[in-house]
């Protein structure tokens, strides 16, 4: 279980520090799925990204949004007896170095995904505070994030928010 936490957190981290840009559309990251508005925009989906590479890179003015997929199991999500304990060492790991603004757990999807949705306050690589929302989906042997930074404003906060809630389970 702490062999895998650590993966989780590197593949959230990663998504907190890139950027570029696309267009808008359903952006298909199996097993997930990310529905964004046209005011985001950026470049193709490349077929196979490089391990540890985003697969989605959006901007909206000042704002960017990440998502990752990785091969990073979370069997322990899944049960009931180590559930908290798992995402309680993922929110640690995704939260070093920042101030929580909220944090929720929840299940979503038909088959009930584990998922983590944090709000932090965090000061940018460029040195400005920011305000970053991260959305993780706990598959039993994937696991997909999305993160988005802002300016560090209240329209900040709700134009990250509302774009990683957009990640959700693929639906078949």
């Amino acid at each position: 279980m702490s062999v895998r936490r650590p993966v989780v957190a590197v593949v959230v981290l990663a998504l907190l520090g890139a950027a570029a840009s696309a267009a808008a559309e359903v952006i298909t990251v199996t097993p997930a799925q990310l529905d964004l508005d046209g005011a985001w925009s950026g470049p193709a989906v490349p077929e196979e990204p490089s391990p540890g590479e985003a697969w989605v890179v959006r901007r909206n003015g000042e704002a960017v949004l990440t998502v990752t997929r990785a091969q990073a199991g979370n069997t322990a999500a899944w049960r009931s007896k180590t559930r908290e304990a798992y995402i309680d060492g993922v929110e640690a790991a995704i939260l070093r170095g920042a101030e929580k603004l909220s944090s929720k757990r929840s299940k979503i999807g038909r088959d009930n995904v584990p998922v983590l949705d944090i709000v932090m306050r965090r000061k940018s690589p460029s040195g400005r505070m920011e305000m970053v929302a991260v959305r993780v989906l706990l598959f039993r042997t994937v696991t997909v994030g999305a993160a988005a930074g802002a300016p560090d404003s209240r329209s900040g906060k709700k134009l990250v928010e509302g774009a990683v809630t957009k990640l959700v389970p693929l639906r078949m």
